[in-house]
């Protein structure tokens, strides 16, 4: 699979590039039904990439017109690899391009076309260590190891992940040695299962906020959601008027990755935050050793954290309780063993190997399920003109105009700012190249303005009284 023929979407006559033209550079299948690679470029009808945070490995969909029979004759079954290649120009640059290797694992929506001779259907593909994960188990003993060196172990002997897709300068430090015991995890499942324990080495990010995901530009990636939003935004997104000629913009940047459009899909709901413990929430552990129980409460204000921006998502409003969002830990309760401060236990501690490493309850229960619901808040989808230089974990701003008629040069207060890049989906069909974002966000640019609780409007008005 060494070749990387190109295949370039139409130029305008003068030889400028237009923001939606592309360079497919290779989709070879290799299979055993045939002697060497089969080039698919030309059978393509559309090919979508796809990466996401909260995905441990990237997959996509290749759409296939085909009149040449090649399920029959490359004997297609689920036992083959695909090489895609695809960049914004004719640039070599490895930085500009995306160029990996997948597993074949489906074939679906087989069906005959308006030809009789040809027939459509879609290849599925993923990483190939989605599938090796889902063939092998761990059953591994981890005594006072962190929880960076046991994914690194998971991925070094367990997954035998090749050095260009993995680097170890990506998992993040991590704080605190444990003692696990893998109980026949996969692997995949085993990160996942950690990732519910780990913490930032570093002591200024508050919480258990960790995720393990994979992008093309470093391979495999452990790292806190607060790390991922102190980067320099990378890029920033601009939502204007469209189908102006290229000397009306700016610059060259403003013309090729300008948004095509954009939808929110979620803007808040107070009443899911609620439920999912976003705004506050209880845990209740328990000791049996020390037959003790702790209550621990999480205030979304209270519990800081680093943030994409300045401000938080919700106001000071209080409730007719007295309470605000932030005060109220009873609407959600959780409930778990814990063995903290047992080592402080004069008894327990005179015995020696009777105490286990901390796995630290009370901070990673509490907060990581109320970080993660927070830090997807606000999320919407943009739509610009392919870019494969972006993806996920990087930040970016959004500026979106405000459509206040005496403010329609400014952006808008609230939705513009700092996102951070959840998931992209690359899309080449034979009329060009677009990129679909997924922007979330934790925080506001303007914080809202604060309620007078003593006002006798709001005290009528939370109490229920028509006044």
């Amino acid at each position: 699979m060494a070749q990387l023929p190109t295949l370039k979407h139409t130029e305008a006559s003068d030889g400028t590039q237009k923001h939606k033209d592309y360079n497919l550079r290779a989709i070879n299948l290799l299979s055993s039904g045939i002697a060497g690679t089969l080039d698919l470029k030309h059978m393509m009808i559309e090919l979508s990439y796809f990466e996401d945070i909260y995905s441990h490995a990237i997959s996509g969909k290749l759409f296939i017109s085909d009149a040449l029979g090649v399920i029959e004759n490359a004997q297609l079954h689920g036992n083959e690899y695909i090489r895609m290649s695809f960049a914004k120009d004719s640039d070599d640059s490895p930085e500009l391009y995306i160029d990996k290797i997948f597993r074949v694992y489906k074939i679906s929506d087989r069906q005959k076309m308006d030809n009789d001779s040809t027939e459509g259907y879609i290849i599925h593909f993923c990483s190939d260590e989605l599938l090796l994960s889902e063939q092998y188990r761990i059953s591994k003993s981890y005594p006072g190891k962190t929880i960076k060196d046991i994914i690194i172990d998971v991925l070094v002997n367990y997954l035998k992940v090749p050095k260009d897709r993995f680097n170890i300068s990506n998992i993040q430090d991590t704080l605190g040695t444990y003692s696990f015991i893998i109980p026949g995890f996969k692997p995949f499942e085993a990160i996942q299962w950690l990732s519910n324990y780990a913490r930032p080495a570093d002591t200024s990010l508050v919480g258990s906020d960790m995720l393990f995901f994979e992008n093309a530009k470093n391979g495999y990636v452990f790292s806190s959601m607060q790390t991922m939003f102190s980067k320099t935004p990378e890029y920033n997104f601009k939502f204007g008027v469209k189908n102006r000629p290229m000397e009306e913009f700016d610059n060259m940047n403003d013309y090729f990755f300008n948004v095509l459009s954009y939808e929110y899909d979620k803007t808040f709901d107070v009443l899911d935050g609620i439920h999912n413990g976003t705004f506050a929430n209880r845990l209740i552990s328990l000791d049996i050793l020390q037959h003790s129980v702790n209550i621990t409460d999480y205030n979304y204000i209270l519990n800081n954290k680093k943030t994409l921006n300045s401000s938080p998502v919700v106001n000071n409003l209080k409730n007719r309780f007295g309470q605000a969002l932030y005060e109220t830990p009873e609407g959600l309760l959780r409930l778990s063993m814990s063995n903290s401060n047992q080592s402080d236990n004069p008894f327990i501690a005179a015995r020696p190997g009777s105490v286990s490493q901390d796995i630290f309850a009370e901070t990673y229960v509490t907060q990581r399920k109320s970080q993660l619901a927070i830090n997807n808040y606000t999320r919407l989808k943009i739509v610009i003109p392919g870019n494969p230089t972006v993806s996920i974990g990087q930040t970016a701003m959004f500026d979106i105009i405000s459509t206040t008629p005496d403010e329609q040069k400014e952006n808008d207060k609230f939705y513009s700012g700092k996102y951070l890049i959840s998931s992209i989906r690359h899309t080449i069909q034979t009329g060009g190249y677009n990129t679909v974002i997924e922007l979330i966000k934790d925080s506001n640019n303007k914080p809202y303005n604060k309620v007078d609780n003593n006002s006798q409007v709001w005290k009528n008005t939370v109490a229920g009284v028509k006044k």
